[in-house]
């Protein structure tokens, strides 16, 4: 199974976002902000891959101490890594994966709702 962009959205908001999961179900990478229309969602991933040569990475270090990649579009955040790493390598090597994955991933059709832990659930 090849990695997958799924489209998903929050029970207790209306906005929509990405994540790129991996062949193996792992989430690697996400949108840095939710869209308020799902097919801007959609055309956001097209974009990301259209523009995977031109994106920068940005590596910082963390108020704990550890590592987290984002990409940058023209000093604007499109793309970062799903949790953070021990080590600047390990991140410089997440982010690369994430760019060679994302070169090939399909776009999955259907949208995935979750539920924020902790969230009060809403009356039916």
């Amino acid at each position: 199974m090849p990695a997958t962009f799924q489209l998903y959205r929050f029970s207790d908001d209306d906005l929509f976002w990405w994540r790129l999961v991996s062949p193996n179900g792992r989430g690697v990478a996400r949108m840095p902000h939710g869209l308020a229309d799902l097919e801007e969602a959609r055309a956001a991933v097209a974009d990301l891959v259209g523009r995977l040569g031109d994106l920068n990475a940005v590596l910082r270090l963390t108020d704990t101490y550890r590592w987290h990649w984002v990409l940058q579009a023209d000093g604007v955040a499109v793309a970062e890594g799903i949790g953070d790493q021990d080590r600047r390598v390990r991140c410089e090597y997440a982010c690369r994966t994430f760019e060679v994955l994302a070169s090939t991933a399909r776009i999955d059709p259907s949208l995935v709702t979750f539920r924020r832990v902790g969230a009060p659930s809403r009356p039916r």
